[in-house]
């Protein structure tokens, strides 16, 4: 079985197997909350058409109204709780902690992370979370946004054996961020926590409140250069921006 997962920019994936899309945290347009993205989105919304669209929390680069207004199909969206309010469809499926949902052959679970909820003065309560999907065996581990913690990656390897694929964000940089972003070297320690066979990094090269942190935080480079430290460099495949992998699987 063939596995395709892209990279759309920031935390948008694609993720193509047994013949089901699953798109996570569509952000397609060219600023999040008035910040231009600094690389364009390779793709317009309507040339997608997901099965299943995953939304992690409401912040303005993970939430994007004018996306998900855009995109092809019919697709349930699923959610942190008090989020349907924000996107107003009734295909949204607002799920709690390790609160499970399926959709065609798509099991999808959602699961704690740290970082701030709410996405304005209008809406301060919207929920946060990442989700564990499972298609025909695959099991994949989103991490949405998410500061490090431990104890929180322990959780999740206690409720979920055998990840195949961690996608796990690798943003965090400066102090004042690192409260709700993890670093390069903390998503490889959560990573080894979790024993997943492969780590793809997400929310790294795209954007950012403070532009020149894009290329100056280096978040690549240093998750690449930890990985191999920690000897779990093979088990690394990024993805860049607007590119593409297959798997065999």
């Amino acid at each position: 079985m063939t596995l395709q997962i892209e990279n759309l920019g920031h935390s948008t994936f694609s993720v193509k197997i047994g013949g089901l899309e699953v798109l996570i945290d569509p952000f397609l347009t060219f600023s999040a909350g008035g910040i231009k993205r600094l690389v364009p989105p390779s793709k317009e919304p309507e040339e997608l058409s997901p099965d299943v669209v995953l939304i992690s929390h409401a912040h303005y680069d993970h939430l994007d109204l004018k996306t998900i207004r855009r995109l092809g199909g019919k697709f349930p969206i699923v959610t942190p709780e008090k989020c349907g309010k924000v996107i107003k469809s009734e295909r949204v499926v607002e799920l709690k902690d390790f609160e499970t949902f399926t959709y065609k052959n798509v099991k999808i679970t959602k699961i704690p992370v740290f970082h701030n909820r709410g996405r304005n003065l209008f809406y301060p309560d919207t929920g946060v979370g990442g989700f564990v999907f499972e298609v025909d065996s695959v099991k994949f581990l989103f991490g949405g946004d998410t500061a490090f913690s431990e104890n929180l990656y322990q959780l999740w390897a206690e409720k979920f054996k055998g990840i195949d694929f961690a996608l796990l964000p690798i943003g965090g940089f400066m102090p004042f961020f690192r409260k709700f972003h993890q670093t390069p070297e903390e998503a490889v320690k959560g990573f080894r926590i979790l024993k997943a066979k492969y780590l793809i990094p997400i929310h790294f090269g795209t954007w950012h409140v403070i532009p020149y942190y894009v290329k100056g935080e280096r978040a690549l480079e240093r998750l690449l250069s930890y990985s191999f430290v920690c000897g779990v460099r093979d088990k690394v495949k990024p993805i860049l921006p607007n590119q593409s992998a297959v798997f065999d699987i």
